[in-house]
């Protein structure tokens, strides 16, 4: 792969409108926090976090891209765009350190000498979430720069390209969408908005840069297709994030309204522009091999793209409107109010979707439809199972109650993954080895509920998520393996015997327990209808117990009989 000087150089010209447009809105909206009475300004803090920022955030996206080109986009892995990501990683994680001390400044109202005084700087980056977020961030950048060298497989490229979007989520989830009403939404959709540009952007990025390999046509198909469901994505995300964040009356009338209504423009335009692209320069490639109209399209496509970035900096640094001071209330808490006790009516109509597994439960539904090999009734019973642990009343209330949140717990480890499992074709599971797969799936229960992730999760519905999604990812894991036939009969048994153990245990662990997992947290929310905390712990290693151990007593009776049942059918044929 040969890296065309012109894709540099747009790449530059486009950085630097970005930074031009944060800057030049700024001036005009960077009064909205002292008017609002967040903090105060500082001339160097103001204007050079934003910069900062569309640096970090287009080498987070120049990085993205790399990776995706080599992972998804190319028949085969080359090391150039990955050499590429690396480069660029190492940018996102200097430009993540630099807005450490920009952000302090802004956020302590200091002037920047002031705050680079290394013993404060050590003293203060540790205090404040979003220096956090950004050193996690930095973190992360070092890491994909360094492991960058190293990764010459697929398998490898697509992992990074996972960390690469991983290292979106720490700024992001300590934003404007992590506080207030409805942050639970906010911060879901702001994660798939930032995911979905960075693959869009840095996918278009890297086509440009490729522009004349021999790949070319195979690249542009795959881009072009999943390029429609980044518009989607963004369009779908973008509206839901508005909507949590101002009111319709509001967009028109204030700065943080108008900003939004400036990314809706800019995001018609990259719509329209992507419909154009699909049928003129998709369509030469496809056709006759040549880019042209993909490159004259695709250029002012990046620029606009690149300026949307500078919007969303300026966005970040704009509060929303009617930002009035916040009291502890069960809303600010969990990002939603309760009606009343979780009875049995209130569990099956009082939902709440979620955003993010929610929807990833209907997409794979829907995706099982449209191919063969699937045992759909399993399957989509696996599917309703995420969607009822995560949306439904179990999952709406989960994190009030400790006993809701093992049973949505347990659905997603337990009762999803095997029904997952049983209803997927056999060609398209992955294996673990089984020690692996064992101990992640034994252990995950501890990690979680006993170390403080558990009460971490409260309060970050990203944190929440995550977990949701670990427990769900190892179960499918852990079952695979347990009823993979090329694994022998004695192996799986011994499997499933381990898990039985171990959560037996966990659930006697939670039943003989003093202390309460999350009591501050469950204080706070000042909850009438729950007037004894360690008694729903209780009531929650009980269920671990009946709950959680019958599905892998069942499971572990199955695979007991079914090495007999296959004996008896050979000796029956050979008779």
């Amino acid at each position: 792969m040969r890296v065309s000087p012109r894709t540099g150089a747009l790449l530059g010209l486009g950085t630097l409108i970005a930074c031009l447009v944060a800057v030049g809105l700024l001036s005009v909206t960077g009064n909205d926090f002292a008017v609002a009475g967040l903090r105060g300004t500082d001339l160097y803090a103001s204007y050079g976090l934003p910069v900062v920022r569309v640096l970090a955030e287009v080498a987070a996206v120049v990085c993205v891209g790399g990776l995706l080109f080599s992972a998804f986009l190319l028949p085969e892995p080359e090391r150039v765009p990955v050499r590429i990501a690396g480069w660029a990683a190492g940018v996102w994680a200097v430009a993540a350190l630099l807005s450490v001390p920009f952000t302090l400044a802004d956020v302590y109202a200091r002037p920047l000498g002031y705050i680079l005084e290394w013993d404060r700087l050590l003293e203060l980056a540790f205090a404040v979430e979003p220096t956090r977020a950004w050193m996690l961030t930095a973190l992360i950048g070092a890491v994909i720069m360094a492991s960058s060298r190293r990764v010459t497989s697929r398998a490898a490229t697509r992992a990074l390209l996972g960390l690469a979007l991983l290292g979106l989520v720490p700024v992001a989830s300590s934003g404007h969408s992590s506080s207030g009403g409805d942050h639970d939404w906010a911060t879901a959709s702001l994660l798939t908005h930032l995911v979905a540009a960075a693959l869009w952007v840095g996918g278009l990025l890297a086509i440009l840069a490729y522009r004349t390999g021999e790949h070319l046509t195979a690249a542009v198909t795959r881009f072009s297709a999943s390029a429609l469901w980044c518009w989607i994505a963004l369009a779908a995300s973008g509206v839901i994030n508005a909507l949590v964040r101002v009111k319709p009356e509001n967009l028109f009338t204030t700065s943080y309204g108008f900003l939004v209504v400036a990314k809706v423009v800019a995001l018609g335009l990259l719509g329209v522009f992507g419909f154009f692209q699909r049928r003129t320069g998709v369509a030469e490639v496809v056709r006759t091999g040549t880019s042209r109209a993909l490159l004259r399209l695709g250029a002012v496509e990046v620029l606009l793209m690149l300026m949307t970035i500078g919007l969303a900096a300026a966005l970040a640094r704009t509060p929303p409107p009617e930002h009035v001071a916040i009291v502890p209330t069960v809303e600010l808490r969990l990002g939603y109010v309760l009606s009343g006790p979780p009875d049995v009516p209130a569990l099956l109509t009082d939902w709440r979707f979620d955003l993010l597994l929610g929807t990833g439960a209907i997409v794979l539904a829907v995706s099982a439809l449209r191919h063969r090999g699937f045992r759909l009734p399993l399957w989509l019973a696996g599917c309703a199972g995420i969607l009822l642990a995560t949306s439904s009343g179990i999952g709406r209330y989960a994190p009030a109650v400790f006993s809701l949140h093992v049973v949505s717990t347990l659905v997603l480890a337990i009762l999803s993954p095997i029904l997952l499992v049983l209803g997927m074709p056999r060609d398209r599971r992955v294996l673990l080895h089984p020690v692996v797969a064992t101990v992640l799936f034994s252990s995950s229960f501890y990690l979680v509920y006993l170390t403080g992730v558990f009460e971490w999760s409260l309060d970050q519905p990203v944190v929440r998520t995550g977990i949701h999604l670990w427990f769900l990812l190892t179960g499918c894991a852990f079952f695979c393996s347990a009823f993979a036939s090329e694994i022998s009969p004695a192996v799986r048994r011994l499997m499933v015997l381990a898990a039985l153990a171990t959560q037996a245990v966990f659930g006697v662990a939670l039943l003989l327990r003093d202390s309460v997992i999350g009591e501050s947290f469950h204080r706070s929310l000042r909850l009438p209808w729950i007037a004894d905390l360690a008694a729903s712990q209780h009531l929650g290693g009980a269920i671990v117990i009946g709950f959680g151990v019958v599905p892998l007593l069942i499971t572990g009776l199955v695979l007991l009989v079914t090495p007999q049942r296959a004996r008896e059918r050979e000796l029956t044929a050979s008779r």
